[in-house]
């Protein structure tokens, strides 16, 4: 994955297009304020920068990139940033970030010990917030505890806005997982998707990737996605 912002200075992300992570599959929860603020962020109807953070599948990247995808359907000037891929990437990336009007960064806590890195991304955000640039950033740690090596960049992520993202409940996973079925042209009765809740690792990603894995079960074998089917394939792993 490469720094997604394509020639044109829009984003470009590396994504199946039907799957691309927009608002409408993201299951709001208890996260309404966060995800209203998101949006007018997107549109430009508000600058800020805005520490995003929350526990493995609650939705941070689709989050971030949610907002890339509004922002670039609006014709906005955009980049998604993926820290998880650093090794693959260079800091010198983030030199040429002043020109978007939105700049999401995500999973910043992989470069922390990494000097060079935060020396990056000190600067850039300095510049960002210069410029009154909007920026995001997202984190699967408190900020507080980031374990950033240069201690300014610990305070500038403390500065502005923290959000929390809460977790989904049972309730909002099976409506993710129909949602996330609809979106790909398939159906997934609710007593299969409630199944797969209580059977399955919680974890929305994982979720997720077994649904996918299940969808082409079902094409490969020209079945319906019934619990028994569901059953049958999860002992046959």
């Amino acid at each position: 994955m490469n720094n997604s912002v394509s020639g044109r200075g829009q984003l470009t992300l590396p994504l199946a297009i039907r799957d691309k992570p927009g608002f409408d599959q993201f299951i709001i929860g208890e996260n309404v304020e966060t995800v209203d603020l998101l949006k007018s962020i997107a549109r430009g109807v508000r600058q800020t920068r805005l520490y995003l953070w929350g526990g493995t599948g609650n939705g941070i990247s689709h989050l971030l990139q949610a907002c890339c995808i509004l922002a670039d359907n609006l014709g906005r000037s955009v980049a998604y940033i993926p820290l998880r891929e650093f090794p693959q990437l260079t800091p010198a990336m983030l030199e040429g970030l002043d020109r978007m009007v939105l700049v999401c960064i995500d999973d910043i806590d992989a470069i922390a010990g990494h000097g060079a890195w935060e020396q990056a991304l000190f600067h850039l955000y300095n510049r960002l917030r210069d410029n009154n640039t909007s920026l995001l950033m997202g984190s699967h740690t408190n900020p507080r505890t980031l374990g950033f090596q240069l201690a300014d960049l610990t305070s500038r992520m403390i500065w502005d806005l923290v959000y929390h993202v809460k977790p989904p409940d049972d309730a909002d996973r099976v409506e993710a997982l129909q949602r996330r079925a609809h979106a790909r042209g398939f159906r997934l009765p609710g007593e299969v998707a409630e199944f797969l809740v209580k059977r399955v690792n919680r974890d929305m990603p994982n979720l997720i990737d077994l649904l996918n894995q299940l969808e082409q079960a079902t094409l490969a074998e020209q079945r319906r996605l019934t619990i028994p089917f569901v059953r049958t394939y999860l002992e046959k792993k």
